[in-house]
């Protein structure tokens, strides 16, 4: 494993290979500046995106709906960034910031707060300044096979997730002044090892992704503009 598999493997957790398109993209799309960027993540778990904004030299407001610092500040302290970042417990429902941010980012966010998608969506439109960037990687419903797969994971585990389709994802982003969404990810999602997955996440990249309609993906990602 290089340097860079390993920290893309912390940034983003799991089927790596997968959702590391979203992460090439958002270092396309983040803007060049010799000033920190003042930024926000929503619902960060262990804190992969607050990470790979704090190694760009940005400040970052990293967030989870409790026991951010206890969950988070590991990872961080690992890189060396924790100066860099601060903790702080926010619903995404009710975010404490108007037009302050530069940036704010999430990965599998929208799934998590059921009813509330829309109301999550303009909260983290509200904290963003005019101009300001999100930066975004969720979840899509796919075909009726990620479905039945990501059922019975659940089932299994006891929790559950509220996939959002393409269609609902883009109308979600409608209150931006532009929008950019990607899609990726065919296969990758049925392999039941990381090293399964990231074989077939390649064959995804190389062959499926370019053949199959974009609502058949299981991820989205992009970027949208207050």
């Amino acid at each position: 494993m290089t340097a860079n598999d390993a920290l893309m493997k912390d940034v983003l957790g799991w089927d790596v290979r997968t959702w590391s398109a979203a992460v090439e993209f958002w270092e396309r799309a983040l803007p060049p500046t010799a000033t920190p960027l003042r930024c926000l993540e929503i619902g960060a778990g262990p804190g992969g995106p607050s990470l790979w904004l704090a190694l760009r030299g940005h400040t970052v407001v990293c967030s989870n709906l409790a026991n951010t610092a206890a969950m988070a500040s590991p990872l961080h302290h690992e890189y060396g960034v924790s100066a860099q970042i601060e903790y702080r417990d926010i619903d995404v429902t009710a975010v404490p910031y108007e037009n302050h941010f530069d940036v704010v980012i999430f990965k599998s966010v929208l799934g998590g707060v059921g009813s509330l998608q829309g109301e999550a969506m303009a909260q983290i439109l509200r904290s963003l300044k005019p101009g300001g960037l999100l930066l975004f990687a969720e979840n899509i419903r796919g075909t009726i096979f990620h479905r039945l797969a990501r059922a019975i994971a659940y089932r299994l585990r006891g929790t559950s997730w509220h996939y959002l389709s393409l269609a609902q994802m883009t109308s979600l982003l409608s209150g931006f002044s532009s929008v950019e969404i990607h899609t990726t990810g065919v296969f990758a999602l049925f392999g039941n090892t990381e090293s399964r997955r990231r074989k077939l996440a390649s064959f995804d990249r190389h062959v499926a992704n370019r053949l199959v309609p974009r609502s058949w993906k299981y991820v989205s990602y992009g970027s949208a503009t207050k």
